[in-house]
């Protein structure tokens, strides 16, 4: 089974190196949080390597703090990027090695608590093959390496459940608030663990040792939650973690019927996939489907309720659904056992593990497909070239606006709450800080005011917006640098810097 496992896993690796890998992470899946995250790393090489002070670049005049999960990915891309200088293979290599990491952590669950062990290796090579193991090992997003830190609290869970040995607790607590820090929807870990032992070992939850693990995860993440929060009330620049726009549902959100249909879609195709639909409906109709596979349901469904307002986007929210991988792992595994003991030393039984290798092959050439052609709904060509272009042009130490591809409120079916508008790719690719703009923000009130605060340029996208106060105001006011089908670039000739000892300080800080 390990030479099965170490060949597959070779195999994958040097697949998703040299296919999945994109050509620029902003014409990538998911290139808005890529770039947001890229940056980061960046900026720690830049300022001082502060781990608790993470800057973006379109936080206006200032120093770019931001609310937002504690950086240890991006902190250690910044480590590379020191000796490397400017790349995005460390963050694609974490993320690579992560993901194969918690493949294998899988196995080592999965095999610790069935008999069959292929059915083990078949639910963990499962998840490598998934859409979201596929998607998120070659991307420069976070999500990786909570996943490992996830499957590692898990298996030293169950570890410490079986063997009441104190070392498991201790890995089981590391590891779970590691997770929890890098993503806090991790935390339902400790609502899958609470769960198993109210439901199967009762007794454990008599023990003291048990309640302090849980309180000592919940009051780390927590403590740095707060202190994080403290950054969007100093700096006013939030990822929406507390501070700012929500991913919670609101009432009306929760009551519109479509979202429901919605959340079932990406369930199906970014979390429990083509394997864990199958062992769902399997195990149902064998009636298999035990304490522990509800347990895992009721985890996972929480995470997808908490952040409705994204897991109901295909656009920005498959990436939320990596912790129903895991739990397809599970299940895929828990059926394939089940159906090896039925089928027993019926011929099938000795085709069925070729079959279903040949499965898994279709199935990861599907997810590898849909890595490599991600569509328009994770990259606009358009911001990738203004951009570029930006980057050619722009002075040292400028300040750009920049019109983002987002509006400012929420879909009406949410209850037309804030929006997170600020699109980070063009900043990223320029390596320029400033202001974004609404896509649906109309006049010259805020350019102005950010002209006065030191904004050099302003880059529009898809010119020609019904808008003509502001066009009029730019050519009073603004050179046209740049134009084409993606949009203008314009720099400001009427440039009133703002000179308060905040802003000359914050920028010196930012750039030097």
């Amino acid at each position: 089974m390990k030479k099965i496992a170490m060949v597959f896993s070779i195999v994958w690796l040097l697949l998703q190196i040299f296919i999945a890998m994109p050509d620029k992470i902003t014409n990538d899946w998911m290139g808005w949080r890529q770039s947001d995250t890229q940056t980061i790393a960046r900026n720690f090489v830049k300022s001082g390597q502060n781990i608790l002070y993470p800057q973006i670049n379109w936080g206006g005049a200032g120093t770019g703090y931001v609310e937002c999960e504690f950086q240890l990915y991006t902190f250690a891309i910044a480590q590379i990027l020191k000796n490397t200088g400017e790349a995005v293979w460390p963050g694609q290599a974490l993320s690579l090695l992560a993901i194969l990491a918690a493949s294998w952590v899988i196995y080592l669950l999965l095999k610790h608590h069935f008999e069959n062990q292929f059915a083990a290796l078949f639910g963990a090579l499962a998840f490598l093959t998934s859409n979201g193991a596929v998607h998120l090992s070659s991307s420069v997003m976070p999500d990786s390496l909570c996943i490992l830190f996830y499957t590692l609290g898990l298996y030293a869970f169950f570890k410490y459940v079986s063997e009441k040995r104190n070392i498991w607790l201790v890995l089981c607590v590391a590891f779970s608030t590691l997770a929890g820090l890098v993503k806090p929807l991790a935390l339902n870990i400790g609502i899958i663990q609470f769960l198993v032992l109210a439901a199967g070992h009762r007794g454990l939850l008599k023990s003291w040792k048990i309640w302090v693990s849980w309180l000592i995860i919940v009051t780390v993440v927590g403590l740095y939650m707060a202190f994080s929060y403290t950054l969007y009330l100093n700096y006013g620049n939030t990822f929406g973690v507390i501070g700012g726009e929500s991913k919670f549902p609101s009432l009306q959100g929760l009551l519109y019927f479509m979202h429901y249909p919605k959340l079932a879609y990406m369930t199906a195709v970014w979390g429990l996939g083509p394997f864990g639909v199958i062992s769902v409906l399997y195990l149902i109709i064998q009636k298999r489907f035990t304490y522990l596979e509800w347990v895992f349901l009721v985890g996972n469904a929480i995470v997808i309720l908490i952040s409705m307002r994204y897991t109901v986007n295909r656009g920005f929210g498959p990436h939320y659904y990596i912790f129903s991988v895991v739990f397809a792992a599970w299940l895929t595994a828990s059926a394939v056992e089940h159906f090896s003991k039925k089928i027993g030393k019926h011929r099938l039984g000795t085709v069925f593990p070729l079959l279903s290798m040949l499965a898994l092959a279709l199935s990861y050439s599907m997810h590898l497909y849909a890595k490599v052609n991600p569509g328009t709904f994770h990259y606009h060509v358009e911001v990738t070239e203004l951009g570029n272009k930006l980057a050619r042009l722009k002075k040292q130490n400028s300040l750009a606006i920049v019109r983002s591809v987002a509006a400012e409120r929420e879909r009406r079916s949410w209850g037309n709450r804030v929006n997170n508008y600020e699109d980070p790719r063009v900043f990223y690719l320029a390596d320029i800080s400033g202001w974004p703009l609404p896509a649906d923000a109309r006049g010259i009130a805020r350019i102005k005011e950010y002209v006065s605060q030191g904004a050099d340029y302003f880059v529009e996208l898809y010119e020609g917006k019904e808008d003509e106060p502001l066009y009029r105001w730019l050519k009073r006011n603004a050179i046209e640098l740049y134009t084409s089908d993606a949009g203008a670039i314009y720099e400001f000739t009427r440039n009133k810097r703002c000179t308060s000892t905040l802003n000359t300080e914050s920028r010196t800080k930012r750039w030097n």
